[in-house]
């Protein structure tokens, strides 16, 4: 069913921004006032992975690198912080990818 909320978590601060995890079941919250911290959670169990804190005033927003791994928070103390939160994606599927050679199924007279 659509426009249900199916679940709802108390921070118990104030959530500035949300970024999903493109690998994996898990998403990183930014928050202000009053510990000015990234939270790393669990998707849905919504179980705390990690907290991550160093800025001073509160995260106003969050991107995610390229390539998945590297979450940058923009806060209003001045800052960009760069956190490694979330593992590469290595699956069987790339990895067989990368061995096959780029002339596979070409045939050639």
């Amino acid at each position: 069913q659509t426009s249900v909320c199916t679940n709802s978590i108390d921070t118990n601060s104030q959530v500035c921004s949300l970024q999903w995890n493109k690998h994996d079941k898990e998403l990183v919250s930014s928050h202000g006032f009053s510990q000015n911290q990234l939270i790393v959670w669990k998707y849905p169990t919504m179980a705390k992975v990690a907290e991550l804190t160093g800025h001073t005033a509160r995260v106003l927003h969050l991107s995610l690198s390229p390539d998945g791994t590297t979450v940058v928070s923009a806060a209003a103390d001045e800052t960009l912080r760069f956190w490694k939160v979330f593992a590469p994606m290595e699956t069987k599927k790339a990895a067989a990818r990368d061995t096959k050679s780029v002339f596979a199924g070409i045939s050639i007279r």
